[in-house]
């Protein structure tokens, strides 16, 4: 397992619920480079500084396969960047499982997450 850590890359978490979705119940979101998806981990105990290492569930074969990855828990919070980032459709998320990226998968792949507020990471805003 310390193995995995090591190798493993970060990726931003947001602590949030799915819009839409009911109830107050929160968790980490964290953004997917390799579906290009959001990923749900974590629960309602988790805060920012904390980071969670987690494996993927998306199913990809991709680069997170074998060590999973980190989520570093930002003070941004989901609902700032959620309808930010265009996600794969279910019929590209079985392409990917099945090892065919399109050019538009690799589009949504190279998406940059949205910049995000200094004023969450302890910045000034102008």
């Amino acid at each position: 397992m310390l193995c995995a850590w090591l190798a493993a890359p970060t990726l931003h978490g947001f602590i949030g619920r799915r819009p839409g979705e009911p109830g107050t119940f929160t968790q980490v979101f964290a953004w997917c480079p390799s579906c290009a998806n959001w990923h749900r981990h974590g629960d309602a105990s988790n805060k920012p500084g904390d980071v969670l290492h987690r494996y993927p569930h998306c199913g990809s074969n991709g680069p997170y396969e074998s060590t999973g990855y980190l989520i570093a828990i930002t003070n941004t919070p989901l609902s700032e960047v959620w309808g930010k980032m265009r996600r794969t459709t279910d019929a590209e998320l079985m392409a990917i499982r099945e090892g065919r990226v399109t050019p538009a998968v690799e589009r949504l792949r190279r998406q940059p997450l949205p910049i995000m507020n200094p004023a969450h990471h302890g910045g000034r805003t102008v």
